[in-house]
């Protein structure tokens, strides 16, 4: 038997169907949105979780252009008697996942340039417009419209539809969220969500004209932001998780796919590496990355490759004196507890640290474990918010956040120079380790002095890089407390023969005392709370006690054996 083709980077529904592509059958969604009846509806779902093939199939149901009904048979979706709607209805379907520039001229056109094709393809409506109408017509088309038309111009097409065919109108817009994301990022941000809360909102408030809408994006952006007075809209996010099983590849489909292309025995390890995304009820895995596993049969980070993740690294990167702690325990695949709201205000974003994991966990870098009952009134921001614990949902994504820590300290400092640091920390010799570290932050720390953030940011970019690149050999352990941002790290090595570490880290913040007094504190710490105690009862013999004393660009280090 011939194996279907796998469908990577097909989002056409059509054209997966004609051509016999492998399809994992989401197409009960049809049936739930048609019994649920909503009449505007936001999809919110990490970058490559099927969103726009998801509308593509909606649009070849409903386009009453697109009587294409055997494209159906033998779906889920084919198995319910809806022959009343399937292909009966004007449809608008486009994406706004190219709207991104780093200027907002260039991405105002881009829009400009969508609607001129949305108004090209339904240009038969015109033979029922007046002189007026006409005219606004061709100013679309011809590119030649306002601002104050373009923002008009999705809730006029409905309009002029409805009155064509006679028949009320579906709106599908993938990615709705792409420009406003690149506003932010590139700092047109204002200029962007001024533009896009009037064209939004004219077309989805109290619009006649429409059957329903259905909208997908990566975040649900603060109704202070974009969907003031829309209060028709219903959403589907990663918290409450409407249609879950929906967006993703929950396990029975896994299991099917693998056990067509003969790969079941693999099934441990994809779960390891592509499962653990929670939307709400439903356990999902990442669709992208099983639909190339099945194809290159390889475990290797499909998904995080296929974007830069500029937001994600820079958030992290401005924000590491305030996301360490929480990077070291998700890292150590511990989960972090915190308040999630789901909309996510842009306006505050680079100044409330706190939505940080929100946007990581609806950008797909971290999933929910669990709810936790607690909920938080953040009056400044009017909403609710609820406590989660949340997880890094698998080995893909952790690798993900691996890598960048060790590129931070990679890029300031040297492979060859981590690698022989770390050499003579756990199997050299402690002194040589000293003065190499010393150098180091005298070196490097002064380069950053002038700047106390990016001072900030080096520092626990270079503490934490470390600790990173000693998690492969050894089991880390960390605790760290208050005061002068005293960092303990526990190193156990997985060969009990090898060195075990403890290290207390105490940045000295004022002249009170030199610094070698501040290490000999640090040294003194490890041992009134007994660290050692449990590299002892892990069975390791030889154990180094570090204590490092910082003060800016100045370093001193205690140590013993």
């Amino acid at each position: 038997m011939k194996l279907k083709k796998l469908p990577i980077g097909i989002d056409d529904f059509k054209k997966i169907i004609e051509e016999r592509y492998y399809f994992v059958d989401n197409s009960e969604f049809i049936n739930e949105l048609i019994n649920k009846g909503e009449q505007v509806m936001l999809v919110t779902r990490p970058r490559r979780f099927g969103k726009t093939l998801t509308l593509s199939m909606l649009k070849y149901f409903y386009d009453h252009r697109e009587p294409n009904n055997d494209l159906f048979d033998g779906l889920e979706v084919g198995k319910a008697n809806l022959e009343s709607e399937k292909n009966k209805y004007p449809v608008i379907f486009f994406s706004l996942k190219e709207l991104k520039d780093a200027k907002w001229e260039n991405t105002y056109e881009k829009i400009r340039n969508t609607m001129q094709t949305v108004y090209n393809e339904n240009e038969e409506v015109v033979k029922k417009l007046n002189k007026s109408e006409k005219e606004y017509y061709e100013k679309i088309m011809n590119g030649n419209a306002s601002q104050v038309d373009l923002e008009l111009s999705l809730k006029k097409i409905t309009e002029y539809l409805e009155r064509y065919y006679g028949k009320k109108v579906i709106l599908l817009i993938d990615e709705y969220d792409t420009p406003i994301i690149s506003g932010f990022s590139n700092n047109y941000f204002t200029e962007v969500i001024d533009f896009m809360r009037n064209y939004l909102s004219a077309a989805l408030k109290t619009n006649t004209s429409l059957k329903f809408a259905v909208m997908t994006g990566i975040t649900k952006v603060s109704k202070e932001n974009l969907f003031s007075g829309l209060n028709n809209l219903e959403v589907s996010s990663v918290i409450n998780g409407t249609y879950g099983e929906f967006f993703g590849f929950t396990e029975d489909k896994v299991i099917k796919m693998l056990e067509y292309y003969d790969m079941i025995d693999k099934i441990n390890e994809v779960r390891t590496w592509y499962n653990g995304y929670k939307f709400g009820t439903a356990q999902v895995y990442n669709p992208w990355s099983i639909i190339n596993y099945a194809k290159h049969r390889e475990l290797k980070t499909y998904w995080v490759n296929t974007s830069s993740d500029s937001l994600i690294k820079d958030m992290l990167r401005k924000n590491i004196e305030y996301v360490k702690d929480g990077l070291n325990k998700l890292i150590r695949r511990e989960p972090l507890e915190t308040y999630i709201n789901e909309n996510i205000n842009y306006d505050i974003l680079k100044t409330s640290k706190e939505n940080i994991w929100n946007l990581f966990l609806q950008s797909g870098y971290l999933t929910v474990k669990e709810k936790v009952v607690d909920i938080y009134v953040n009056e400044w921001e009017n909403d609710l918010q609820e406590k989660y614990l949340l997880e890094i949902p698998n080995n893909e994504v952790r690798s993900l956040y691996i890598s960048i820590i060790k590129y931070w300290l990679m890029d300031s400092i040297g492979s060859d120079m981590v690698a022989k640091l770390l050499e003579e920390l756990t199997t050299g010799d402690i002194e040589n380790f000293k003065e190499m570290f010393k150098d180091i932050v005298e070196k490097y720390f002064s380069y950053y002095d002038t700047d106390k953030q990016k001072g900030e940011e080096f520092y626990h970019a270079f503490s934490l890089g470390l600790f990173v690149n000693l998690m492969i050999k050894y089991k880390v352990e960390s605790n760290r407390e208050s005061g002068y941002g005293r960092s303990d790290i526990l190193l156990i090595p997985n060969d009990k023969t090898k060195r075990g570490i403890i290290i207390e880290i105490k940045r000295q913040k004022f002249e009170e005392k030199d610094l070698e007094e501040t290490a000999n504190d640090a040294l003194k710490q490890i041992e009134q709370k007994k660290y050692r105690l449990e590299l002892e009862k892990e069975g390791i013999a030889e154990i180094a006690e570090i204590g490092i004393g910082f003060r800016g660009k100045e370093c001193e280090m205690k140590y013993r054996k």
